[in-house]
């Protein structure tokens, strides 16, 4: 073999070679190599470097997906929302948010064939609902106020607005939509209006033979929840009314217990309460124990009645406000009934023991259920209104 016939070989196994490699590179990194010209390489290959490796992605939290709505809604200047749907809801907003959700849901299905001034007063109600139900809180639903709670203008405010909205797109809704939800018209409006109500009855009619006009259908829709959304106002305003003047009571009640303290504190030359055979202590100490006692009595007679109580799905919590009056004039009918005994007003064993005076203590506080009888008639009789239509 001669010299240039091995130099030609070694030629095109050096150049087999460097195509081989280069693919190789190619499908590492990417990346073309070096051009060759004639099978021959024009100059040294570079070195490959490695890619850069990404920065690792942040770490996603549980609260990372709702971070950018909730940064848009507070750039647009709108009510901040909680980042948990119901997180930190109280139970008396649990019940009209839902109620203003279904109402948002059915006002975009029925945008389209709304008139603009009309649509816009409608989102209008709705924001000013979510912002009372939001408070002025930011992130989650705030508690009622002392004021608020008391009066109620709140909760009454937003249940008012949404009863407002919800007969506003009655008129807008189809024949279809109203025909299916017509039987659960009914059944809300049975809750407050009595059975021989003319409208009632009439929708039960429609519930088999619905009208031809649809006009007509819509407006007897319309005015029947008008008259339901008015009688449950005043079925609310009622209960909180009642729950109010319970409040009263109590908070008087406990009052004057504090004041008998204070002036058996100021005074303890002038006993309230006898003391007892065997008894050395001061006369508050002695006046707080007939208090103790009466309260005790007052506890258990409370309990069958009080777990019998209903609350209606009221927010006002008639049944609490019933227990704290009963366990409030316990103690306050445990001082006087012992006074009473003390001065041979009552005709009665006098008690000759410590355990015998707040045995009579425990008795007398259990008589608050004659008293605060007038409590539990006036709750039973209001959801007695509710349980009759």
């Amino acid at each position: 073999m001669s010299i240039s016939t091995a130099t030609q070989n070694g030629a095109r196994n050096l150049t087999t070679t460097l195509v081989a490699t280069g693919t190789r590179m190619r499908s590492r990194t990417g990346s073309a190599p070096e051009s060759f010209d004639d099978g021959f390489p024009t100059g040294p290959a570079p070195q490959q470097q490695a890619p850069p490796e990404p920065a690792p992605a942040p770490e996603a939290s549980a609260d990372a997906a709702p971070q950018q709505p909730i940064a848009e809604r507070r750039k647009r200047g709108s009510a901040p929302v909680s980042k948990v749907p119901f997180m930190t809801i109280a139970s008396w907003q649990a019940k009209p948010e839902m109620r203003r959700r279904d109402l948002v849901c059915r006002f975009e299905e029925l945008k389209s064939g709304i008139p603009d001034k009309v649509a816009r007063m409608l989102r209008r109600n709705l924001d000013d609902v979510d912002r009372l139900l939001i408070g002025s809180s930011k992130g989650h639903r705030k508690a009622q106020g002392p004021r608020e709670w008391f009066t109620g203008g709140r909760i009454e405010t937003v249940w008012q607005t949404l009863h407002e909205v919800d007969r506003a797109l009655v008129m807008y809704r189809s024949r279809q939509d109203l025909e299916g939800s017509l039987d659960g018209i009914i059944s809300e409006a049975e809750q407050f209006l009595p059975k021989d109500n003319r409208l009632l009855v009439q929708a039960t009619g429609w519930s088999r033979t619905p009208p031809k006009d649809l006009e007509e259908l819509r407006s007897g829709v319309r005015d029947l929840l008008g008259q339901a959304h008015h009688a449950s106002d005043a079925f609310h305003e009622a209960a909180r009314r009642l729950r109010n003047g319970m409040l009263g009571i109590t908070i008087l009640t406990v009052v004057s217990i504090l004041l008998l303290l204070v002036v058996q504190s100021r005074v303890p030359s002038v006993a309230l309460v006898p003391p007892p055979d065997g008894f050395t202590g001061e006369p508050r100490v002695l006046l707080s124990f007939v208090m103790l006692a009466g309260a005790l009595g007052a506890f258990v007679t409370a309990v069958p009645t009080t777990i019998r109580a209903r609350s209606g799905g009221l927010p006002y919590r008639l049944p609490i406000q019933q227990r704290l009056l009963k366990l409030a004039v316990g103690p306050l009918l445990a001082v006087v009934g012992v006074m009473l005994v003390a001065g041979g007003l009552v005709a009665t064993t006098q008690p000759g023991g410590m355990s015998q005076l707040l045995a009579l203590a425990v008795v007398f506080g259990s008589a608050q259920q004659a008293i605060t009888t007038f409590a539990d008639k006036s709750a039973g009789d209001l959801m007695a209104t509710k349980d009759a239509t």
